[in-house]
């Protein structure tokens, strides 16, 4: 396959993220600085000069799809480039490299200079003088209305199925005021909504000041909280969440699992009595907040009543939503070397079970919210669904249920208050009151 209509004096790349918002942020900031170097962006699935991949590591189904993107590149243009950077990359650079001798690895602490490198191969122009400091700071994030902001990295804290504190190694925070500039950019180009994430979210240094500031951005609308750990939310944490007006009232803290004897073997340093003490707090001072979570099952020696136990725990606590992980042994971590192995067809039964109760649990959320007002911000049309002549849009509201509604394309990055008139356990559909 030879690629067709490749423009000689600008270098195409396409761009493919696997996993964390952390990921897509890093990936945008990169395709900005590529862009200003004279690249043209395009779309993966066209043919491209060069291909970037970011790669994400936290499960074996994910190694198998970051290898199956390299080689789709690979076969739209066979002579490309194909630059693979992110967490597989940092962990097993020998075999991403072994797949094509086309591949270029990059680790998480090169990442920063893939740009510099693109642009001096691509171009043949002279490396740059630039500080190896120099700030660089997004202004737009393609493809989305709301804009991830990246502002810790690195985790320490070594549960026992995790690779990634083996991949992020380095633990920091960016400083208070280079988040505050890069927000200001993105406001700049219109953006209502700012997601903040990080690899330990809640290790920021100073992230109730953070938060305080951010509050005070004139036209940002609103403050979404990525991932957090249940053990850095405190009185302080849930105080400020409800007394800052922009912070979004949704929170998803990962519980892995509803069983005290398996929350020890991962390494979870909280058990469910804890857990469901903060669940109290938050509910008790923010009554409408969503709380989504994270669970492994089939994690070894998941037996069938520790198992139930998670079951019952997670029906108990009544989530807003749930993602469910099959475990994944990752070499080099603990839980890879346990005994009890639960077999997949047994992970996969689980899976169902837990399935269909997120299911119920999301719709008894969102029927809370039938007949009432709520606050949504438009994202995007939705294809073939229409009302009226007009076409069904999509967003969430502050905690997190997403909302449908007939809506015109002037709607759209905008917070309009929406009545709920129906809901199923995939969405709630309203209509936009004027």
């Amino acid at each position: 396959m030879v690629p067709d209509q490749v423009n000689m004096g600008q270098k195409s790349i396409a761009t493919y993220t696997v996993g964390c918002k952390v990921n897509q942020y890093e990936t945008a900031l990169i395709e900005e600085e590529l862009a200003e170097r004279g690249f043209r962006i395009v779309p993966f699935s066209q043919t491209a000069d060069y291909y970037l991949i970011n790669t994400c590591t936290v499960t074996l189904r994910t190694d198998q799809k970051c290898r199956e993107y390299i080689r789709s590149a690979l076969k739209r243009n066979r002579r490309a480039k194909i630059v693979v950077t992110g967490c597989y990359a940092q962990r097993s650079s020998q075999e991403l490299k072994r797949i094509s001798p086309q591949c270029q690895v990059f680790d998480n602490y090169q990442k920063r200079h893939i740009a510099e490198y693109l642009a001096k191969e691509a171009f043949a122009i002279e490396e740059t003088r630039e500080s190896p400091e120099k700030l660089k700071l997004i202004s737009k994030f393609p493809h989305h209305t709301r804009a991830f902001v990246k502002i810790q990295d690195g985790c320490r804290s070594f549960c026992s199925y995790c690779i990634i504190p083996y991949v992020r190694k380095e633990v920091s925070s960016r400083p208070i005021s280079e988040v505050l500039s890069e927000v200001n950019r993105l406001l700049d180009s219109g953006y209502k909504e700012i997601v903040l994430c990080g690899i330990n979210l809640g290790s920021y240094h100073q992230f109730i000041p953070l938060l305080e500031k951010l509050n005070c951005l004139p036209g940002l609308e609103r403050i979404r909280i990525s991932s957090i750990e249940p053990l850095h939310i405190n009185e302080e944490f849930i105080g400020a969440m409800k007394s800052l007006s922009k912070i979004c009232h949704h929170l998803h803290i990962p519980l892995q699992s509803g069983d005290d004897h398996m929350l020890k073997l991962m390494n979870r340093k909280y058990t469910t009595q804890d857990y469901q003490k903060i669940m109290e707090m938050v509910r008790k001072s923010i009554p409408d907040v969503g709380i989504s979570t994270d669970l492994i099952v089939g994690f070894p020696g998941e037996t069938e009543r520790r198992f139930y136990n998670t079951y019952d725990f997670v029906n108990k606590m009544g989530f807003s939503k749930i993602h469910i992980f099959r475990f994944s042994p990752r070499p080099g971590t603990l839980a890879s070397r346990l005994p009890g192995k639960v077999s997949a067809s047994e992970m996969r039964w689980r899976s169902r079970m837990l399935d269909n109760l997120e299911k119920e649990l999301r719709e008894k959320f969102y029927r809370q919210y039938l007949n009432k007002e709520l606050m949504v911000l438009f994202e995007r049309k939705m294809q073939g669904k229409r009302e009226n002549g007009k076409a069904f849009h999509s967003g969430f509201s502050s905690n997190y249920i997403r909302v449908l509604a007939p809506a015109s394309e002037d709607e759209l990055n905008r917070l309009i208050s929406v009545k709920i008139n129906d809901v199923n356990c995939e969405f709630a559909i309203g209509e936009i009151l004027h």
